[in-house]
């Protein structure tokens, strides 16, 4: 089975909590709110993933911890960000047709509004993160946040090797992630999914115990 059809991998939803990662004690910068696309600026996971975080921010060299830009996300906000992009390659590639932009955008923003597919984000089992020093300022991991160029994909540095600083932090970003449990998304650095259907394909497991959340 290939990543794109993750959509296959059965639901087995454990109805677990989502909670406030603010009352955990995090780093947060909520971007979409800052941004406008988000109504809300607190950033929500399930319980367990965020007690999976809180692991893998322990497991980090001194002095270093995570920032976190984004996790749980509504369909309404996963459209805002599928629009703005949408829109922002419209204004940067007026030559192209409606189904090149669709095929584009695709590869970095969930469809938002597809009943047969759960947007990653959208079940409290997705985080977008980076980490920063004890002064609070980010390490260089080459890209911007949100930056949906080739240069975001975890391993291109240390394909091209020409910035070893860069290829060093992403390494422990990805060591300190994955020894949780957490898998990487191929195209974003900054991206890790736990319990939804991409984490059990990628992970081998038979079912996702995460579907799609809701705050209440």
């Amino acid at each position: 089975m290939t990543l794109i059809d993750y959509t296959k991998i059965e639901i087995r939803e454990n109805g677990e909590e989502m909670v406030d990662l603010a009352t955990l004690g995090f780093l947060l910068q909520p971007t979409y709110f800052e941004q406008g696309l988000a109504p809300d600026p607190r950033i929500f996971l399930r319980k367990a993933t965020a007690e999976k975080l809180l692991a893998a921010q322990a497991s980090l060299p001194a002095g270093l911890r995570f920032k976190v830009w984004d996790a749980y996300r509504s369909r309404d906000v996963q459209n805002n960000v599928y629009q703005r992009y949408w829109q922002d390659l419209q204004a940067q590639h007026p030559d192209w047709d409606e189904e090149k932009i669709k095929l584009e955008v695709g590869k970095f923003v969930t469809p938002p509004y597809l009943k047969e597919k759960v947007p990653p984000h959208a079940t409290g089992g997705t985080v977008d993160l980076t980490i920063v020093d004890a002064d609070g300022v980010e390490l260089d991991m080459g890209t911007e946040y949100d930056f949906f160029g080739a240069e975001a994909a975890p391993f291109f540095y240390e394909i091209y090797k020409t910035k070893p600083a860069v290829t060093t932090n992403r390494r422990i970003l990805r060591s300190v992630m994955e020894a949780q449990g957490f898998t990487l998304e191929q195209d974003e650095w900054w991206h890790f999914d736990y319990g939804n259907q991409i984490w059990a394909l990628k992970s081998g497991k038979p079912f996702a115990i995460y579907g799609e959340a809701k705050i209440t």
